[in-house]
């Protein structure tokens, strides 16, 4: 007899209380970053929610701030408004990234420094304009989301998993240079997830019956 089980985050893992701890997620309007945003609200921490745009949810302990974070110029101008809503960081989740499809043939240097700006140096320049802000917190942790696709390897996103290879690289060598300041690093390395932008790419128009035959057979 075929059962079901429903389960929810909560039901899995049991959520530690983060009352009272300030939190910054990059990437925070959808996806893993917003799934991330709401899950440490929901344990009571404030959350800094950075993206391009107004965040598309509200809640008592979250600031929504908007942000290019490809350019510099604005990471510097984010943590002068940061400063302002919080003297510290117990914590900060970098997600923000993007994954565009481009072929070898059609790459230029324009394109590598659109991904690469956003979905590696913008951690870094997160980091080191976050690091003062940790070193007052009590957490002092920093979490750094990269992909499977850095060891995997898919047709037309090799730049994608070049910035994911760099992200465990940059993770692996401030974790060194940080932790003697009980700055705490990880890096999370996850596969398939379905977020808004998989469901968009992979279950929506022609492409749909496609991908839904392959998970059905």
């Amino acid at each position: 007899m075929a059962t079901s089980l429903k389960s929810t985050p909560a039901t899995l893992l049991s959520l530690p209380d983060l009352a009272g701890k300030v939190i910054l997620v990059t990437g925070a309007s959808a996806g893993i970053g917003r799934a991330t945003a709401e899950s440490l609200l929901a344990s009571g921490a404030t959350v800094l929610g950075i993206a391009r745009s107004a965040l598309p949810y509200r809640h008592k302990n979250l600031h929504s701030l908007r942000c290019d974070l490809a350019r510099a110029s604005a990471i510097t101008a984010l943590f002068k408004k940061i400063s302002k809503l919080a003297p510290h960081l117990d914590g900060l989740v970098n997600v923000a990234g993007i994954d565009p499809k481009i072929a070898l043939a059609d790459g230029d240097e324009h394109k590598w420094r659109e991904v690469v700006d956003l979905n590696l140096r913008a951690y870094y320049l997160v980091i080191r304009a976050g690091a003062p802000f940790l070193r007052r917190g009590r957490g002092r942790a920093i979490v750094n989301v990269s992909s499977i696709n850095y060891r995997l390897g898919v047709p037309k996103r090799s730049i994608y998993s070049a910035t994911k290879a760099g992200i465990l690289g940059l993770t692996t060598g401030l974790a060194r240079e940080l932790g003697a300041e009980g700055i705490r690093l990880n890096t999370v390395t996850p596969g398939w997830i379905f977020t808004e932008r998989q469901v968009g790419e992979y279950f929506v128009g022609p492409k749909a019956k496609k991908h839904l035959a392959y998970l059905a057979g």
